[in-house]
């Protein structure tokens, strides 16, 4: 089976930023399971929004809390990190992750406005946009893509050939990439007209 020229570049470009290779998960020791991959803690939804209140009444974890939300970060964000810290701590499922997140979300808004601090629900909800000229509209953008372009050519200058095993580059040299099925096709049109013909 020939490997494409995308999917190599996808595992090139995965192994110089240090992701994981797709499928390496499976590949980890089943003595040693993740949190998450483990029996969770809590089932009923009821115990659980016990916990997450006792989590977030510690006196030091409602002060960074409130100091969060006073410096704009949103109640959503506060909850989904809480909720996501317990999943991966193995607590819950993601299902009851899901179930947790409005009460959560109720609980961090309850703290707020017992402080007697201003919240929102997403960072940035109170931000008015700021309107632009047309000119100046075009003029952000091509900024904008000035400095993608620049991001892009840095990458590209950080690719290095000698990540790659020797193997692999062989391989990928010695495919042969087959034309796109959406690729248009150069027909010769033949003349329709008995004029037309040549005999």
């Amino acid at each position: 089976m020939a490997t494409s020229e995308k999917a190599m570049n996808f595992m090139q470009g995965s192994l110089e930023r240090g992701k994981a290779i797709p499928g390496q998960s499976l590949t980890n020791d089943p003595q040693q399971p993740y949190n998450w991959e483990k029996p969770v803690e809590y089932t009923n939804p009821k115990e659980a929004m016990l916990y997450v209140f006792e989590t977030l009444t510690v006196p030091e974890t409602t002060t960074n809390i409130l100091l969060s939300l006073s410096n704009g970060v949103g109640v959503i964000d506060i909850a989904s990190i809480t909720l996501y810290s317990g999943f991966l701590e193995g607590k819950w499922s993601p299902d009851l992750m899901l179930l947790l997140m409005e009460p959560t979300m109720y609980m961090v808004m309850a703290l707020a406005e017992k402080a007697d601090i201003p919240y929102s629900l997403e960072a940035g909800d109170d931000e008015t946009p700021v309107e632009m000229s047309g000119d100046k509209a075009v003029e952000t953008l091509q900024s904008g893509i000035n400095e993608l372009d620049k991001i892009k050519q840095v990458a590209a200058s950080r690719v290095s050939p000698q990540s790659v095993p020797q193997e692999v580059r062989d391989v990928i040299e010695e495919t042969e990439l087959s034309p796109s099925l959406l690729q248009r096709v150069q027909e010769e049109i033949q003349p329709t007209s008995l004029l037309g013909r040549e005999e």
